[in-house]
């Protein structure tokens, strides 16, 4: 996604009225009630203001039921400081929720980060602990602020200098932030997080990964994969070990827990037409991969990335060919990484 993808063409948000709740991405419902909630609010300097209150003459707004961006906007204020948002305040008792556009989130990628969540019992002479991690694309707003060193050494403070509450942002804003103010972001000893104003008591508690908050750290993280005896796969993360105790892996991504399975093309045997996959019957691919507790067979995953066409594809290639989609290149017009048109057909 280009940087700030909430301000860029094609970009909608849908007004909400006097509620705070979003209806295609999750908050807690006590939110929409609770004073203390740190919102996102819009100034009226902003041109994401004036597009989404579209005031009269006398300056009143006139919201609209969806609103989507026809041009890139700049960003103002705190909306330069943030990679993602949620719900957007525009004035008292008025509210948008941000609908991102379609895009595809890849299941393996490189420099994979550790993220952790959860809220210990009390330890004693060392406070509260995370109790579980898993892996996070370091380039997505997968998981919340957290600094470590503010305090105490190797003690991390959640949500620090968070702009909403419910924030996510990539690792880079959360390190560059963190170090800016003498910090580190680390996989920590213990957490502070007891300030109900300002953090959230994140307690991994729900059977669903995106109502769990979780906490960037800058531990590595492996993926890899768990293949069954029937060639159905899971994905496999496998956290950096804790330097000061044992934290757990999230269960559906963890090698002994794990029940989700789902289907990929293995190639087929010419002859007899069957999937060709390591099982414990070819030792796990010939020793590929490792066999498993359970006789399933645990393989390293390896990236390959090159490109497709090396001349001008005609329309019928392109869709047959290329699976992965991408926004359109003018959103990406103001990022590091800008993209340009080469050449075109009649297609």
């Amino acid at each position: 996604l280009p940087k700030h993808h909430f301000l860029k063409i094609g970009a909608s948000f849908r007004f909400r009225g006097g509620s705070s709740l979003p209806q295609s991405q999750y908050v807690p419902a006590h939110w929409d009630s609770d004073e203390s909630i740190r919102r996102f609010v819009l100034s009226p300097e902003s041109n994401l203001f004036q597009k989404l209150c579209n005031p009269n003459e006398s300056g009143e707004c006139q919201f609209a039921n969806t609103v989507s961006l026809d041009e890139n906007l700049e960003c103002y204020g705190r909306e330069c400081r943030v990679d993602d948002v949620i719900v957007i305040q525009v004035k008292p008792g008025a509210f948008y929720e941000y609908i991102r556009q379609p895009c595809v989130q890849l299941s393996f990628y490189d420099n994979a980060k550790k993220v952790v969540t959860g809220y210990s019992p009390h330890v004693p002479g060392i406070g509260r602990r995370h109790t579980h991690a898993m892996c996070a694309h370091p380039g997505k707003a997968a998981a919340a602020r957290s600094c470590c060193d503010v305090v105490e050494a190797d003690v991390a403070e959640y949500n620090y200098k968070m702009e909403f509450h419910g924030e996510r942002t990539l690792f880079d804003t959360t390190e560059l932030q963190c170090t800016t103010d003498g910090g580190r972001v680390c996989d920590a000893n213990s957490l502070i997080a007891d300030n109900p104003a300002v953090n959230i008591r994140t307690t991994y508690d729900n059977i669903y990964p995106s109502q769990n908050t979780m906490f960037w750290t800058d531990a590595s993280c492996a993926l890899s994969l768990k293949v069954r005896a029937d060639g159905l796969v899971a994905i496999i993360h496998e956290p950096a070990t804790n330097a000061f105790f044992d934290d757990e892996t999230v269960p559906y991504v963890d090698i002994d827990n794990t029940i989700t399975f789902i289907r990929v093309p293995w190639e087929t045997d010419e002859m007899t037409a069957k999937e060709i996959f390591p099982t414990v019957n070819n030792t796990c691919g010939a020793g590929a991969c490792t066999v498993t507790h359970d006789d399933a067979c645990h393989c390293e995953v390896t990236l390959s990335e090159s490109v497709v066409f090396d001349s001008l594809p005609s329309r019928d290639d392109v869709l047959s060919m290329l699976k992965v989609g991408a926004l359109p290149p003018e959103s990406f017009a103001d990022d590091a990484v800008t993209y340009t048109l080469s050449e075109t057909s009649a297609e």
